[in-house]
């Protein structure tokens, strides 16, 4: 159905039991120098700085680990050719208003007027209407007695009072909302501001663009998207495929467009903006969208999308996106010290034959200082041993009454950011990150590219666990 919500709270409760100690501790104290005397120990040259190698493949198991887990082993391992494994430390960057403007100005024609889109009355009139006759058609499918007519519904019926409630709310908007859109001259981009929402620029060659930055202490983002009067976006192949199969049907503008020539357009553009040290983590065939309300998704353009990633020295990066397990239980929920979430830094890209159409610029840093060349890590055997022991303790709360299968069916060693002790700085260190499964009925999951991998992450350094979400 095509019902539209205006308000919409996800709540998620991840771990909500206490989490017993486990024989062997598997999160190394925070508060140690292991890392420290690491990176110390690299830069005065009592570390060796030789390559550093590990198995190419781990398989072992089944082993039961515990009554709570069944543990296999069936996992490639990916890892620098060079055996060479840096560490630099970044900064979180402050996006100014100047900075921005700077890039508009690379990216674009000069503006002529711009825009703030907002929903008009007509806007909101529409959308009260598809309410209206989704609440309709509902309700006589419900006075049929929910025949099974092939529609996948929402069976569940709202009250009256509820139907009041949001009946007002949509009079309220209606009421509030401008009759039109007020356009205003301008003739550059320095009245655009942060953390003010999107504006619609009218450019000076005739088309237009969306652009809309923010900046807070925890996320900043920089979006522009060239011949959009709307929300734009990139919508990927993948995606397409998916929906087709089962049943959605959305318009999508043929790619032409090959790799290698959108490739060499990427790194052209890149190369116009100044923007180095980047590498492709993801690339697809994509078409430029924007989402209009009255008339649904738009493609504006056929190509590539491209989301890239620092590699910080050559390292080899995910192919598919991946997060910290939600389904590991970490420690006791009264013991555990909580910090700030990592951002995550990223820019995606899109590209056709014409050139960069819209770029997404998230949480940039800065590059502060090559902190090791070739920092020491732990050896494979101990490695096997920490990652054992945090999937065994992850799963030791669950009560179940079997053991869980859990198949380890990749381990890739990359950068992840870790915050430096005493610092607002970060660490960007080489992590293990294990790429699982829990049962041989989630095996067309993996390396999906709609579907955010579950992953277990350690820092090869000292044998901690990563959690970005959780701070540290």
């Amino acid at each position: 159905m095509k019902r539209i919500c205006m308000i919409m709270l996800l709540a998620m409760a991840l771990f909500t039991a206490c989490q017993p100690t486990p024989e062997v501790e598997f999160v190394v104290n925070k508060g140690d120098d292991t890392v420290e005397e690491k990176l110390a120990a690299a830069q005065d040259g009592t570390a060796g700085e030789g390559r550093q190698t590990f198995p190419d493949r781990w398989d072992e198991g089944p082993v039961t680990e515990n009554d709570q887990l069944t543990l296999t082993a069936r996992a490639e391992v990916i890892q620098k050719a060079d055996g060479h494994y840096p560490v630099y430390r970044t900064r979180q960057h402050t996006v100014t208003q100047e900075e921005v403007v700077s890039l508009l100005e690379q990216l674009l024609p000069a503006p002529t007027s711009v825009t703030i889109p907002v929903e008009t009355k007509a806007d909101w009139q529409q959308s009260y209407q598809e309410w209206l006759d989704d609440l309709m058609e509902q309700q006589a499918w419900v006075a049929a007695g929910k025949p099974r007519d092939g529609v996948d519904r929402d069976e569940a019926m709202m009250s009256a009072a509820e139907i009041d409630r949001i009946s007002k709310e949509y009079q309220r908007l209606i009421a509030e909302a401008p009759e039109e859109l007020e356009t205003t001259p301008v003739s550059d981009f320095s009245g655009l501001k942060l953390n003010e929402g999107a504006r619609v620029y009218e450019l000076a060659d005739g088309s237009k663009a969306t652009v809309e930055a923010m900046a807070d202490s925890s996320f900043m983002s920089v979006e522009v998207f060239k011949g959009c009067s709307g929300s734009g976006y990139i919508y990927y192949q993948y995606t397409h495929d998916r929906e087709k199969a089962l049943g959605e049907v959305k318009p999508f503008l043929t790619v032409k467009m090959s790799r290698e020539a959108a490739e060499e357009m990427l790194q052209k553009e890149l190369d116009r903006l100044g923007l180095s040290g980047f590498t492709v983590a993801r690339a697809a065939p994509a078409n430029l969208c924007v989402m209009g309300r009255n008339d649904g998704q738009r493609p504006q353009s056929a190509g590539w999308g491209f989301q890239l990633r620092r590699s910080y020295g050559g390292y080899p990066l995910s192919a598919v996106s991946f997060m910290d397990s939600r389904a590991l239980l970490y420690g006791d929920q009264d013991a555990l010290a909580y910090n700030r979430p990592i951002p995550d830094e990223m820019i995606e890209v899109f590209v056709d034959e014409n050139g960069l159409q819209a770029i997404r610029c998230l949480n940039p840093k800065d590059m502060v200082s090559l902190e090791s060349e070739n920092v020491e890590l732990l050896p494979f055997e101990q490695v096997q041993m920490r990652i054992k022991n945090a999937l065994a303790a992850g799963m030791g709360a669950a009560k179940l009454d079997q053991p869980i299968p859990c198949t380890i069916y990749r381990l890739l060693l990359t950068p992840c950011t870790v915050r430096v002790k005493d610092s607002d700085d970060y660490y960007e260190m080489p992590c293990w990150v294990v790429f699982f499964t829990w049962n041989d009925g989630q095996a067309d999951l993996i390396d999906n590219p709609q579907v955010m991998q579950e992953a277990l992450i350690i820092n090869a350094v000292d044998g901690s666990i990563v959690h970005g979400e959780y701070g540290y």
